[in-house]
C-alpha cells in the first residue's frame, strides 16, 4: 500500500535510538525525507548518514538543545533549509521526563521539564503550522506515555505534564481539521529502550527488588507476554502520517499490547 510519504519532508525530535529512530527510519522507508535531531551533532550526523544511505532518501542531522527555546526556531530553520522546504510532518518526541514522586517534586526541575514536554513543542508546532495549512496537508504526531491515561509510579513528571499537550493536541486538531491537517497522539506501550531500562532500575530501587525482577514484573503486566518491537512503533507513526489518515486526526493511538487497562 502506499501512504502516499514520498518527498514529504518529515522532522522527528530526538530520532537518533529508540522511539524516535524507529520513527525516522518507517517514514524514510516511504520516501520521505528526514531531519534527524538529537543533543549530539556527532549521532545525528551518522545517524541521518545511514538512514540515507539505507532508504535513498534526502536527509539532515541537527543538533538542538530541547531545553532552549531558541535552539528550537533554529532547529526548524535548519530543517526547512536541509530539507529544501516547509515540513509536512512533525513528530514530537523527547528524551523521558525526570523521574520522581510527587510528594517530592523539585519545583525548578518541574519549570524545566515544563520547556521539554509542553512549551517548546508547541513553539515547534506554531513554526511549521502555517506551512502545512497553506500546503493543505500535515501531520502532527505527539509521542506520549500511559500517563496520559493513568497516573504511574515514580513518574510525576509525565503524570504533571504529559496530560497538558493532550488538551493541547485536542484543541489544535479542532481548529485545523478543515486543512487537511492531523494532529494526533501516539500512547506506546514497553518498548526495549534505554528509558525502560532506566525507569525499570529505578522502580527496583523504590521498590526495594532487583532489576532483574522488577523487569520480569514489566514483562507479566502485558497482556501480549512481551515487549513491542520497534519496527512495530515505526508502522504506526508512517500510518498516522498517510494521506489516507487524513479523517484521524484529534486521536489517541495505543500501541501497546493492551497494556493500558482502560478501554478509553
Amino acid at each position: 500500500m502506499d501512504l502516499g510519504l514520498r518527498n514529504r519532508r518529515a522532522l522527528i525530535l530526538a530520532s537518533t535510538k529508540g522511539l524516535g529512530r524507529a520513527a525516522a527510519e518507517a517514514l524514510a522507508a516511504e520516501g520521505a525525507h528526514v531531519a534527524i535531531t538529537s543533543s549530539s551533532r556527532e549521532r545525528c550526523e551518522a545517524v541521518a548518514g545511514e538512514i540515507a544511505a539505507r532508504h535513498g532518501v534526502r536527509t539532515a542531522g541537527i543538533a538542538a538543545d530541547a531545553f532552549d527555546p531558541s535552539a528550537i526556531d533554529t532547529l526548524h530553520a535548519g530543517a526547512v533549509e536541509a530539507l529544501g522546504g516547509g515540513i509536512d510532518i512533525l513528530v514530537i518526541n523527547h528524551t523521558g521526563p525526570a523521574l520522581g514522586v510527587a510528594t517530592e517534586i523539585d519545583l525548578d526541575v518541574l519549570q524545566k521539564q515544563f520547556l521539554l514536554i509542553v512549551s517548546n513543542p508547541i513553539r515547534l508546532i506554531r513554526h511549521v503550522l502555517p506551512g502545512m495549512r497553506e500546503r493543505r496537508f500535515g501531520r502532527i504526531i505527539s509521542i506520549s506515555g500511559g500517563s496520559i491515561v493513568q497516573p504511574l509510579p515514580n513518574k510525576v513528571m509525565d503524570n504533571t505534564l504529559r496530560p497538558a499537550i493532550v488538551g493541547y493536541t485536542k484543541a489544535l486538531a479542532n481548529e485545523v481539521a478543515a486543512d487537511n491537517v492531523t494532529v494526533n497522539i501516539i500512547l506506546p506501550g514497553t518498548f526495549v529502550t534505554d528509558r525502560v531500562h532506566d525507569s525499570t532500575a529505578s522502580n527496583a530501587r523504590l521498590m526495594g527488588i532487583s532489576v532483574e525482577e522488577a523487569m520480569r514484573r514489566r514483562i507479566e503486566s502485558i497482556p501480549a507476554g512481551r515487549f513491542g518491537e520497534l519496527a512495530e512503533f515505526g508502522a504506526a507513526i508512517a500510518f498516522m502520517a498517510a494521506e489516507q489518515s487524513g479523517y484521524m486526526t484529534g486521536s489517541i493511538l495505543r500501541v501497546d499490547g493492551s497494556q493500558t487497562r482502560s478501554i478509553l
